[in-house]
């Protein structure tokens, strides 16, 4: 009986600590943004909830990349214009590409795999140069170029 009460005690600690990461991660992201002089992102629900789902996806596969599509993990009525990702040491800080870019909304996250790195996800839209993609998720599935 205690060994379950403290499987579960771990558990929700876990869950936690994971809810706590995606709360933080755009905070980690636009204090490294004004570092720099760059303007914060706004967040965007529907971003942040596909960066974590992502980013969850991404550690428990040890993914350090990219997933075949990205996008998948963006709910429906949400749209994302391009995604970062990376998979470091914590002690290196965040990471990924479209950290620096001129997008306005955005939704971040990170998950740590079992290997100890997080996996940092990052998705945005809005603002940009003009040219990139627009990806949207509908339930009659996905609209966009590349």
């Amino acid at each position: 009986m205690k060994s379950l009460i403290f499987t579960v005690l771990s558990l929700q600690l876990l869950l936690v600590s994971q809810l706590h990461a995606a709360t933080d991660a755009l905070d980690e992201v636009n204090a490294v943004r004004e570092k720099r002089g760059l303007p914060k992102f706004v967040r965007d629900e529907g971003l942040s909830k596909a960066a974590e789902k992502c980013a969850d996806f991404r550690a428990s596969k040890l993914i350090a990349g990219h997933t075949s599509n990205d996008f998948s993990f963006v709910p429906a009525g949400s749209s994302a214009s391009a995604a970062g990702c990376a998979a470091w040491s914590e002690s290196l800080g965040w990471g990924a590409c479209c950290t620096y870019e001129s997008y306005k909304h955005a939704g971040a996250a990170w998950a740590k795999g079992r290997d100890g790195r997080r996996y940092m996800h990052l998705f945005v839209r809005g603002g940009g140069d003009g040219g990139g993609s627009t990806y949207q998720n509908a339930s009659y599935g996905r609209r966009g170029r590349r």
